[in-house]
């Protein structure tokens, strides 16, 4: 046919008439959504019948009839072979020896009518069916069902199936929720289609994801042994190093570590030789521990949690929303409203004086979701002790101590200034007592400066002021001293700066809280420095009061006995101070922690008609904003005094805590 007669014929395929305004043709496609269905039924009758069916498949010894033209349009398995210069392409019956029969069946039935009867329990039948025949829209129904049915009984399984069946996606999706339910899967034991039969690689995606929460190192080291040592132990001892190479040993106790070298049982590869040595050095330098930090020894799945720490705490709780060890609470009361609107009710609360102790928790304050846990418990009841973080571990200073036998003082017992010093382990959940200060000191101020911490003034044993400050060396566990104040301070306020500059704001120069009067100097000591410098001082005099640095620039927060309740800016470029807007209300006492570029103040004490009362609430500064704003969050109890400090805690780890030793050994070992 020539070009014009086949343009001609083309064109009589579509209706045309010409446009009386501009002489040219139209045209009109309409399309049947009916069509592609009744030509499937079409089929399906012809199929039932037997009518036109050019070829028969058998498996397992059923045979199935079919047409070729059918077959070849939705598998690219009959598509090939039907275009194949075979004698197998020109049968009349073509043997399929991988599907089975019922899986064979489901999948003709899918080509011929697009319904697709699934369940779990033949989803692996017609998987096989096809991948072996190449129906990619089958499939995708197939990985689509296994994610739509993902639970913690069947995980493992949909997590081998899709590995088998090369299911991308659905096998991203069924090692994420093995890593989510893992704690629950390892508490149920492991079945047949469970943790232990779980293929390597979905077994190493579990054991390097960085989100598997409420479950110890060493469970993880002990799944990843039990693994190896199951049949075929040879085959599975291959991926040991991959498997094993996965293990964060720096998380994993030392015994456990000591026994799984020597006698686990297995030929462990050099390179996890080298990682267990490198961890066991890492657990007998413990003062070095903050600055050997990598991701062997960085807590999987970590969160962000405000720990609110010792100081003085009403023995009655305000809220229910944190279960801790206390005596039985008596009339207790609902959450209070934001500070603004519940005065008057905070009023008539007052009027019965409330009762204060000495507390030894510390508490996490999850400030994203508004919840409160308890998370262990200091060596001794504190107050005017100093809290700082190196490593994301914990150190505890100073401050004063019961010097009574009561466990639980309260407020008015007698207390001595200690020089003791603690350091918290997030990771173990477990305290270390490091070398106490050359000085017993309480309000004083202390930081992590470089590889070290700093202890700057306070109140000495004999309640006189310090100007005294000692450095802690991290690398030789030892406190040395260091270059004086340029005058006695106590109640004062430091932050470490940028380039590592320490300053140190107000306090006072006499003994405790009265006497003589809030200072307003403030001074630095820049890193290898002996002498501090006098810096422009602040527009308030301040005592009690906090410090934080903040995108390089140092916040003066409110003190005590402020009467406007003040907040200053300092700028280190330009040695000047700016003041910016006072908090709504006065707090002093009270806890602060920056998250995130915001300064949250936590609990603390307000004045009301000549007296202290306790303010519960949380208050957060916005920088940007210079904007105070009340998140509406109420402290479980009244509290004062305390101190906070931002740690990364494990998802759960304020929950969920670590078996007993030997099970964990056991499980190891076995």
């Amino acid at each position: 046919m020539s070009r014009d007669a086949s343009r001609g014929a083309r064109l009589a395929l579509f209706p045309a008439r010409p446009h009386p305004a501009l002489g040219i043709m139209s045209y009109f496609l309409s399309y049947c959504k009916a069509h592609g269905g009744a030509l499937l039924t079409g089929y399906q009758t012809l199929r039932a019948e037997g009518f036109l069916c050019d070829v028969t498949l058998e498996a397992q010894g059923s045979e199935f009839p079919a047409h070729r033209s059918l077959l070849a349009c939705s598998s690219d398995y009959f598509r090939a072979l039907f275009k194949s210069h075979t004698r197998e392409s020109r049968a009349r019956v073509i043997h399929l020896h991988v599907p089975s029969a019922a899986g064979l069946q489901r999948l003709l039935d899918f080509i011929y009518t697009a319904w697709l009867p699934l369940s779990m329990d033949t989803v692996e039948d017609t998987l096989e069916a096809a991948s072996y025949l190449q129906v990619t829209e089958a499939l995708g129904l197939c990985g689509r069902y296994l994610e739509r049915q993902l639970a913690p009984e069947n995980c493992c399984f949909t997590a081998n199936v899709a590995a088998r069946f090369g299911l991308v996606h659905t096998l991203g999706a069924a090692e994420r929720c093995v890593v989510r339910h893992l704690w629950q899967l390892l508490v149920t034991g492991a079945g047949p289609t469970g943790l232990l039969e779980l293929n390597p690689a979905s077994l190493k995606a579990v054991l390097s994801a960085p989100d598997v929460a409420r479950v110890s190192e060493a469970r993880l080291l002990g799944l990843a042994l039990t693994w190896l040592r199951q049949e075929p132990a040879a085959e599975r001892l291959a991926h040991s190093a991959a498997l094993l190479g996965c293990i964060r040993f720096g998380l994993v106790p030392a015994h456990v570590l000591r026994r799984v070298y020597s006698g686990s049982g297995l030929m462990l590869p050099a390179r996890i030789k080298g990682l267990i040595i490198q961890a066991l050095n890492y657990h007998t330098a413990p003062s070095r521990q903050p600055l050997m930090q990598s991701e062997q020894t960085s807590i999987r799945s970590p969160q962000t949690r405000i720990l609110l720490i010792g100081g003085l705490r009403a023995r009655e709780a305000i809220t229910e929303e944190v279960v801790v060890p206390q005596a039985a609470a008596r009339d207790r009361r609902a959450a209070a409203e934001p500070e603004e609107e519940e005065e008057e009710e905070e009023m008539e609360e007052e009027e019965e004086e409330k009762e204060w102790e000495l507390t030894q928790d510390v508490v996490s304050f999850d400030v994203y979701n508004h919840r409160w846990r308890s998370l262990t418990q200091l060596p001794a009841p504190l107050l005017g002790h100093c809290v700082c973080t190196a490593g994301n571990f914990l150190f505890v200073l100073g401050g004063e101590s019961p010097s009574g036998s009561d466990s639980t003082p309260l407020a008015d017992s007698p207390r001595a200034v200690t020089a003791h010093v603690h350091r918290y382990d997030p990771r173990f959940h477990a305290w270390t007592e490091v070398p106490a200060m050359r000085e017993a000191r309480a309000y004083f101020w202390c930081g992590a400066v470089g590889d070290s911490l700093l202890a700057v003034g306070g109140l000495g044993s004999g309640g006189e002021a310090l100007a005294s400050v000692e450095i802690y060396d991290l690398r030789r566990d030892r406190w040395t001293e260091a270059g004086a104040l340029p005058r006695p301070l106590h109640g004062h306020a430091g932050a470490v700066g940028d380039h590592g500059v320490v300053y140190i704001s107000g306090g006072k120069e006499g003994r405790g809280e009265g006497g003589a009067s809030s200072l307003r100097d403030l001074y630095a000591l820049d890193p290898g420095e002996r002498v501090w410098s006098k810096r422009a001082p602040m527009g308030t005099a301040r005592f009690g009061h906090h410090l934080a640095v903040l995108q390089g620039a140092v916040f003066a927060f409110l003190g005590q006995y402020e009467p406007f309740s003040e907040i200053e800016r300092y700028d280190p470029g330009t040695d000047q101070w700016t003041r910016l807007r006072p908090l709504p209300y006065d707090r002093f006492c009270y806890g602060l922690a920056v998250v995130e570029e915001t300064v949250l103040l936590l609990g603390g004490l307000k004045w009301r008609e000549s007296r202290q009362v306790p303010t519960c609430n949380v208050v957060g500064y916005d920088l940007d904003l210079d904007h105070w704003e009340d998140i509406s969050c109420v402290l479980p109890w009244a509290w004062s005094g305390l101190q906070c400090a931002v740690l990364q805690l494990a998802e759960g780890g304020d929950e969920e805590r670590e078996g007993q030793p030997g099970e964990v050994l056991d499980l190891v070992l076995s």
